[in-house]
């Protein structure tokens, strides 16, 4: 809530000449939610959501991942949108990493340029559940960082109505039994879970 009452006064912020960098870094285990994060911070903002795979980003050919990320970078500037970078590290590692060559280290440079030149109104969000793996001037880039951690009991039980709506009704005692059972799973684990019983 806090970063998208950033990113709605930004106008007001450049006003008072306070630097504006409207980007996020979800990060936590897999399952937790943070594509779904993504999802709702578009929504809110009532922009587009565009998810850009690293898969397709990531070339064999010398300087064709640079040129790839460079040019989504330009899509994302020329078009208002909520661009969402998916399994980040994959892009953003670590460039002391001995088992890595020269590329690597290339296209984390490039990122981390083409990131400080993006524009007021552009949006970046990067998710990854490897955060470890991040090159350390990775960080520095975002603003807001947002730890997405696996649901507690309390989020467990609300996960429970949630995913048995019209479907099926428990009574606390059962739901919190349930919980208990959940703790230690991800909110995708426990949907897969509930969705197999019903």
């Amino acid at each position: 809530e806090r970063f998208i009452t950033y990113y709605e006064n930004r106008d007001k912020l450049i006003e008072k000449n306070i630097p504006v960098n409207s980007s996020i870094l979800l990060y936590g285990p897999p399952g937790t939610g943070k594509t779904k994060t993504a999802s709702y911070i578009a929504s809110m903002l009532g922009l587009p959501l565009i998810t850009a795979r690293t898969d397709a980003l990531i070339s064999s050919y010398l300087g064709a991942t640079s040129k790839n990320i460079r040019m989504l970078m330009d899509y994302a500037q020329a078009t208002p949108c909520v661009l969402f970078l998916d399994e980040f590290d994959a892009l953003a590692k670590a460039r002391d990493d001995s088992n890595e060559l020269g590329e690597l280290k290339r296209v984390v440079n490039s990122l981390l340029q083409n990131v400080d030149s993006m524009s007021k109104d552009s949006l970046l969000l990067a998710a990854t559940n490897h955060e470890q793996l991040l090159d350390t001037a990775v960080w520095r880039r975002f603003d807001y960082k947002l730890e997405i951690e696996l649901p507690d009991q309390e989020a467990i039980i609300q996960m429970i109505d949630l995913f048995t709506k019209n479907i099926e009704t428990f009574d606390d005692k059962d739901k919190l039994e349930m919980s208990s059972l959940f703790l230690g799973l991800s909110g995708a684990d426990i949907k897969e879970i509930i969705t197999k019983a019903i």
